[in-house]
Formats: C-alpha cells, sequence, structure tokens
C-alpha cells in the first residue's frame, strides 16, 4: 500500500511539474513573439515615420521652388517701371540661385540660410516699389503678388507639417523601444525648419 501511495504520489508530482514546465515554456514563448512583434512594429514604425518626413520635406521644396519660378516675373516687372535698383536685381539673382542649389544638399540648416537671403532681397525690392503707385497699381504686378503670396501661405502649412512629422519621428526614436533599434539601425535625429529671422516687419512679405 505504502508502495502504491508513494507511486500515485509521484506520478502527480510529475504531471505538475510537467504542467508547470509547459506553462513555463508557452510564457516564454508568448513572451519573445510579443518582444518580437513590438520590435518589427516599431521598426516598421519608423521607417514609415522617415518616409512621411522625406515626403513632406520634398513638399516644402516644391512649395519653395514654385515661388523661385514667379520671383523671375516680379523683378521683370519692376524693372519695367524702374532703372535704378541694378543691386537689388543682382542680390535677387544671386539669393535665388542659393536656394535653388541648396536643394541639392538636403541641408536643412544650408536651405534656411538661403531662404532666409532670398527673403531679405525680395523683401527690400518690395519696400522700394511700395513708393511706386504705378506700379503697385498696375494688374500684373498686383496678380504677381497675390500668387506670390499664395505660395507663401503654401509654404508656411508645408513646412509646419514638416516640423510635426519630424516631432513625431525624434519622439520615437527617442522613446523606448525606439531607442534601441534607432541605435542599432542609424535612425538619427532630424532638424526641424527654423522660422525665417529675416522677415520680422509686418509690411513685408514672409516668405516662409
Amino acid at each position: 500500500m505504502d508502495e502504491k501511495y508513494y507511486e500515485e504520489k509521484g506520478n502527480r508530482l510529475m504531471r505538475i511539474i510537467t504542467i508547470s514546465l509547459i506553462a513555463l515554456v508557452a510564457v516564454v514563448v508568448i513572451g519573445i513573439f510579443t518582444i518580437v512583434g513590438t520590435l518589427i512594429s516599431t521598426y516598421n514604425n519608423l521607417v514609415d515615420l522617415q518616409e512621411n518626413v522625406a515626403y513632406s520635406e520634398a513638399n516644402v521644396e516644391a512649395m519653395m521652388q514654385r515661388r523661385l519660378e514667379l520671383i523671375p516675373d516680379l523683378v521683370s516687372t519692376v524693372k519695367a517701371y524702374t532703372e535704378h535698383e541694378e543691386q537689388v536685381f543682382e542680390d535677387i539673382t544671386n539669393a535665388r540661385e542659393a536656394l535653388a542649389q541648396s536643394f541639392n544638399t538636403g541641408d536643412l540648416e544650408q536651405i534656411s540660410e538661403a531662404n532666409d537671403s532670398l527673403t531679405t532681397a525680395v523683401n527690400r525690392l518690395i519696400s522700394i516699389v511700395e513708393d511706386n503707385p504705378e506700379l503697385t497699381a498696375s494688374e500684373q504686378y498686383t496678380s504677381l503678388m497675390d500668387q506670390i503670396e499664395g505660395s507663401v501661405n503654401r509654404i508656411s502649412i508645408a513646412r509646419e507639417t514638416y516640423n510635426e512629422e519630424v516631432s513625431e519621428y525624434n519622439r520615437t526614436i527617442r522613446h523606448f523601444p525606439g531607442s534601441i533599434l534607432a541605435e542599432i539601425y542609424g535612425f538619427e535625429e532630424i532638424e526641424t525648419f527654423k522660422a525665417d529671422e529675416s522677415a520680422s516687419s509686418t509690411n513685408l512679405v514672409d516668405f516662409g
């Protein structure tokens, strides 16, 4: 009887151990799958956020490019009414070329600086032509200014969207587990577009 008792007790103990081991393995497997799933999801999210930033940056540059295409028409219109602002015209041409070339670098600081220089040059021209009522009343000039101001608004919206995308991306790579994946796969923080400090006067056009 004692032998049978101990045998049954041993069998129960083995069953308990077996069940416990199965449960432990199940927990470990579920934990591994959960961790792996979280890492894969986070990695894919980082890739998506990075692509959103790239798309938003391209959109900002496209809006700036549209403005660049309008500025030569503005200069030509102003030239028809004045012949004494060659230095301003030259400054605008140089700043416009610098901004166009900065797009190829992908350097936001360089793009922002070139954008500021163009803003300063164009605003200087606008300040000058404000004293020419014949020009400011012309249909061609007012139409161009309307188009440029429309471009300015679109640049501002595109830049704000870009900064929001960058902020979300940067937060994700700073927080766990994104910080681990960022370290492993080289996801680096991205700069936002800075405000245009050259357009400080409310009488001048803020070119984004």
